[in-house]
């Protein structure tokens, strides 16, 4: 009775279920198995989501297994369901065909982490409906569906996707005329707020990469990439930002790239509310920028760092009311002979656009970089978002190139190892009180703290991720970005 009792003490205090499983699905199981080791798993992943409670965990092993899932119980905040392929395994979950029948995915609960799962050959990749609310969909790849992979609806709200590929989608109904890689629309009933995408791709869709249409909130994109959309019935446009539904539908792109589309990089598509692009790169579509009057009343976009190279047809943007005019086209003009060659170190995409690292990250690779002596570099206003030198850069990737300057310092400060695991160590060759600050890919402050000479960052301070890390010291200041392969 004793140890009952101090079982709830602990479940009460802490909100963990100390009692949580780890299942298993695999294509030699059976699901009149427990499914609680490899060698007992489950058949299908229907029968996990039938058992799994909050704080379980379901390991999918290599093969293929039916798309046509349905989640049943809800996750908690403290105890997420997690959802994930076997030691990064490929797992495939194929529907029935690509038609309005193929079947999909459907998340229709909360507090779920899906991770590292290939959806394809369906109506659809994954759903998220019916309220399903505070989910990650992490490193996962939707393709050759018949409507959208990946799309949220019907109330859906605090999604995140991250690292995930949508590609290949094409709907045979319209000639390609409804087929997205992801979407948050209320085509049907809108979805809810505080949806956002990370590091995504969109690429090779019949109709646009990224479409936000009738959202109803505002959707947030970092570091997102649209390349290659558009073909047969579809529109093209990298990423689509209306219309709008109600006043909130004001959306956030930062450090976004569109290229090779066949309509519009970035089109605001007849929504009336302002929208926010950071640092953001159009390169070779149709039209890199579309952002028109509303009625014949302009419409204040807050377009900012901007970079337009190369476009087909003009860039639709002197008839809106932009903040800051600081941006590419106020230096120099998108279809200008030198535009590439003075600017880029390469317009070759076959790197970033390839295979994504086993830890779902894009392969670095120097499209679209800024070269040193590039007109853009330091050439932007400060948005928040870390940055090297004296100001922001334009476009999408900061350089490093301006990082020692008159008021920075180099010799003086000691990153090391990075990459890193376990430990980070950062020295300075001084007796001064210093400082260190490291911020995430949003921007956000992650550490602040002093230190003489030397400090330690654990991978307790940082998961796996990318991130810039600032030190002052001797009233000058070291800028570096910093990568932890902590997972």
């Amino acid at each position: 009775m004793k140890r009952i009792i101090i079982l709830l003490f602990v479940f009460n205090i802490f909100g963990t279920n100390v009692f949580s499983a780890v299942y298993f699905v695999s294509v030699n199981g059976n699901d009149g198995n427990d499914g609680l080791s490899t060698e007992n798993a489950f058949l299908t992943v229907s029968k996990a989501l039938s058992v799994v409670q909050p704080g379980d965990t379901v390991y999918i092993l290599e093969g293929t297994y039916d798309l046509d899932n349905a989640t049943q119980i809800s996750g908690t905040e403290q105890n997420p369901i997690l959802i994930k392929a076997y030691e990064n395994n490929e797992v495939i979950l194929e529907g029935s065909g690509n038609t309005s029948t193929g079947g999909r995915f459907r998340l229709v609960n909360d507090w779920y982490v899906i991770e590292g799962l290939d959806f394809t050959n369906g109506e659809a990749g994954i759903s998220l409906t019916s309220n399903a609310s505070h989910n990650i969909i992490k490193n996962c790849s939707a393709h050759n569906c018949y409507y959208t992979g990946f799309y949220s609806a019907a109330g859906a709200s605090y999604n995140t996707f991250t690292d995930c590929d949508a590609y290949d989608m094409y709907d045979s109904g319209t000639d390609g005329g409804n087929a997205d890689g992801f979407g948050v629309n209320g085509q049907t009933s809108v979805p809810g707020p505080g949806n956002k995408f990370i590091n995504c791709r969109a690429f090779n869709n019949s109709d646009d990469g990224f479409d936000v249409w009738k959202a109803g909130y505002p959707v947030e994109f970092y570091n997102c990439m649209s390349y290659n959309n558009g073909f047969n019935g579809g529109d093209g446009n990298g990423f689509k930002l209306g219309v709008n539904i109600s006043d909130n539908d004001k959306h956030i792109l930062r450090n976004c790239i569109a290229w090779n589309n066949k309509q519009n990089g970035f089109d605001y598509n007849d929504n009336e509310l302002s929208q926010t692009l950071h640092n953001c790169t159009a390169y070779n579509n149709g039209r890199n920028y579309k952002f028109d009057n509303i009625n014949g009343s302009p419409v204040k976009h807050d377009i900012v760092n901007c970079i337009s190279a190369v476009t087909q047809n003009d860039d639709i943007l002197l008839q809106t009311v932009i903040d800051e005019n600081i941006n590419s086209w106020n230096l120099i003009d998108p279809n200008s002979v030198d535009i590439i060659d003075e600017n880029f170190i390469s317009i070759d995409d076959n790197i970033i656009t390839g295979e994504r690292n086993p830890d779902g990250s894009i392969p670095e690779s120097d499209f679209l970089r800024l070269k040193p002596g590039s007109i853009f570099i330091d050439a932007g206003v400060d948005t928040g978002l870390p940055y090297y030198g004296d100001a922001p850069d334009l476009g999408a990737f900061e350089s490093d190139f301006s990082a020692v300057k008159d008021n920075y310092v180099k010799d003086e400060v000691f990153v090391y190892p990075n990459p890193y695991k376990d430990y980070l160590y950062i020295c300075v060759d001084n007796d001064k009180l210093s400082e260190v600050y490291v911020y995430d890919i949003e921007g956000k402050e992650i550490i602040s703290k002093s230190f003489f000479k030397e400090i330690k960052i654990t991978n307790k301070d940082l998961k796996q991720g990318i991130y810039v890390l600032y030190v002052i010291t001797n009233n000058k200041v070291f800028a570096k970005k910093i990568i932890s392969s902590y997972n």
